[in-house]
């Protein structure tokens, strides 16, 4: 019996490590295109230009449209990397509880230092990072019920 692929966006069904760290590695160099299209159509202008050139207008652009910069980033993570984060958590079953994948979500959908550059939010960043990295060590690393079905296949 063949197990059938879930869907690019879809939330349902489980999704191994090694499935995991493909996807996560595609789905990042769509992020990654996409990225570049977007500067590449909004500095058009300056693609004759030097280096330093491009550099200063890139950060300023960057600094005055922080805000823009990190919903795109968030739509993409949102539509590309959550729905694969959601089926790696599963596959996980028992072995990562709940809040911990809600604080790694909740993490990866914080803001920069430059869209709000308050003291008590960029610590609230920093304190998600910190907690953050538990529950993404073990999305990454910890094997999950597909392993289990392999390790089970073997040994029979």
């Amino acid at each position: 019996m063949t197990e059938e692929k879930s869907s690019f966006f879809s939330f349902e069904g489980e999704m191994g490590r090694i499935d995991y760290w493909g996807s996560t590695i595609f789905r990042s160099l769509i992020a990654g295109l996409i990225f570049f299209v977007v500067f590449a159509l909004i500095f058009r202008g300056y693609f004759s230009s030097s280096y330093v050139e491009i550099s200063i207008a890139i950060n300023q652009w960057v600094t005055d449209h922080a805000v823009r910069v990190w919903l795109l980033g968030e739509i993409l993570y949102v539509f590309l990397f959550l729905p694969i984060t959601w089926r790696r958590w599963r596959d996980l079953g028992q072995r990562l509880k709940k809040h911990w994948l809600y604080i790694a979500v909740l993490s990866s959908l914080m803001p920069g230092y430059e869209v709000f550059p308050f003291v008590g939010m960029q610590s609230l960043i920093l304190t998600l990072g910190f907690l953050s990295i538990y529950p993404n060590f073990k999305l990454l690393f910890w094997p999950g019920k597909q392993y289990a079905s392999l390790r089970q296949k073997e040994q029979s």
